[in-house]
């Protein structure tokens, strides 16, 4: 076991490399799409009503105000290094080598991480989280563990409670508990390959029964609902349409490791080739049970997507917790193979791999900072504009009632699953609800967003002026602000229209 001064050392290592692999992300501060209104909220409960309640008690005691620089994304750097710590001990590695702080570059930096690290009000939760699934996985790794046992129950509550924060941590909880058994049986160590599969689903039971518990708990307090998380269950359309749902999931898979340029617009052919390596070396290094710990690695690549059969077979890349263990199990089995030709072959390929991750976080860096300079100058020159309108007064208050979009264009990879390289002046269309907070933020603390009733009191007004930039495109009435960016309205204006249309 390892112990405290063995870790110290290690640890530091560890999180340089962290510290490597998202330097230009904790070296900036760059809002996405949500953080505006996250930044303003005073009350966590939203996370109890998305089934998050561990999630609420982070926000509620630990970070309540989650939108900043540097903290949270480093409370996830500690995170994943005190959960690939834990895992080291798990499968009996006393001190760490080369390939083990290689592969750790892939367990925190493999790029379907990004997806939610772009996320202030989200990332230092899913570092808790990846921390207690690790965790739980630890304390029953042992051989002496059984079901019925004190550490057990701490394992549940720890497992659980990583489930509370993303329910995406059940099937990561899977997906390392896999891993766990794999290196552990390849080792020649551990609980017997049935044994400890068995363990690993009661673990994750007794979890989802802990979470189930602490979930009607906290919803008795908080009644409600949220259309966008339960727009993600629809169970029924699998039975309706099993070939579409089929068809879904493939795709994701085939773009979560890189089999095509989908999901991170850039080209990772490294990955699959390491995946193919990995599997490979399993294969010849365990002739007693190569088929069953061959083909446990790959359905471990397989796990993190089960939740998509109940979305209709689509999910946010950043729900894909467990995707970045199941390529580290890859990556770790190939570069420390006991074949030297596999193994210098697979060496070869991870530092290609990292270099390619460095390529994709550096992509959306660019695309970050290049539309926050974007979005700061058009604030800057509509408040200018407004600022310039007859009996305009910098002590009023304002609504913003704004019609149509203004994308922002570039050259840079703008991943459709992802808010980096999106406008807060082009998302859901045009959205005020979301630009006037934006803008709040900047400074601009007079600017609101609109009630229904303004929106239709000046929906048809809008139709009819000049888009921005264009002299006109910008006035006031009363104690509303009229924007026009774009010529095609948002849902939300298109049904003031509908609403005004049969009137």
């Amino acid at each position: 076991m390892l112990t405290r001064q063995s870790t110290i050392r290690p640890a530091i290592n560890l999180f340089a490399i962290f510290v490597a692999m998202y330097f230009s992300e904790l070296a900036s501060f760059s809002l996405s799409v949500d953080e505006e209104l996250a930044a303003f909220r005073t009350d966590a409960s939203i996370w109890i009503i998305q089934g998050r309640w561990g999630a609420y008690l982070i926000e509620k005691f630990l970070i309540p105000h989650s939108v900043m620089p540097l903290l949270t994304p480093a409370v996830f750097g500690a995170g994943c290094v005190a959960a690939y710590l834990l895992v080291m001990d798990a499968i009996g590695k006393q001190e760490l080598s080369i390939a083990e702080y290689a592969c750790f570059a892939i367990f925190c930096g493999f790029p379907s991480w990004f997806f939610i690290v772009e996320f202030y009000s989200n990332i230092a939760a899913v570092g808790i989280g990846l921390f207690g699934t690790a965790l739980a996985l630890w304390l029953i790794s042992k051989e002496d563990t059984s079901p019925h046992s004190l550490r057990f129950l701490g394992a549940v509550a720890a497992g659980g409670f990583a489930i509370s924060i993303y329910q995406s941590f059940a099937p990561a909880i899977l997906v390392l508990g896999i891993a766990i058994i794999i290196l552990q049986a390849r080792a020649g160590a551990g609980k017997s390959l049935g044994r400890g599969l068995l363990h690993t689903v009661f673990l994750l039971i007794g979890a989802a029964v802990f979470y189930a518990l602490g979930n009607a708990i906290s919803r008795s307090f908080v009644p409600g609902s949220n259309a966008y998380f339960e727009s993600l269950s629809q169970p029924g359309f699998l039975f309706q349409h099993p070939v579409v749902v089929i068809g879904r999931v493939a795709e994701a898979i085939g773009g979560i490791y890189a089999l095509n340029q989908s999901t991170y617009g850039v080209a990772l052919w490294a990955i699959p080739l390491l995946l193919i390596l990995g599997g490979w070396a399993l294969f010849q290094e365990a002739p007693r049970t190569r088929v069953f710990l061959t083909a446990a690695a790959f359905v471990s690549l397989l796990v993190p997507f089960g939740l998509h059969f109940l979305a209709a077979g689509s999910m946010p890349v950043r729900s894909l917790v467990g995707v970045p263990i199941a390529v580290w199990l890859f990556a770790y089995i190939a570069v420390t193979s006991r074949n030297s030709r596999i193994r210098v072959a697979s060496a070869i390929l991870l530092a290609v791999a990292l270099f390619q991750i460095q390529v994709v976080q550096n992509y959306r860096q660019a695309s970050s900072y290049l539309v926050d300079k974007h979005d700061t100058l058009l604030a800057g020159a509509i408040y200018d504009r407004l600022s310039a309108m007859p009996g305009f007064d910098a002590k009023r208050n304002y609504a913003i009632s704004v019609f149509g979009s203004q994308p922002f264009v570039t050259n840079y990879p703008k991943p459709p699953d992802s808010t980096v390289g999106h406008s807060f002046f082009e998302w859901d269309g045009g959205n005020p609800g979301r630009i006037a907070p934006y803008m709040r933020l900047l400074g601009y603390s007079n600017l609101m967003a609109p009630t229904p009733d303004q929106i239709d009191r000046t929906v048809v007004h809008l139709s009819l002026m000049p888009a921005w930039p264009a002299p006109g495109s910008v006035e006031i009435q009363d104690d509303i602000a009229l924007i026009k960016l774009g010529e095609t309205p948002s849902y939300m204006y298109q049904q003031a229209l509908a609403r005004l249309a049969n009137r």
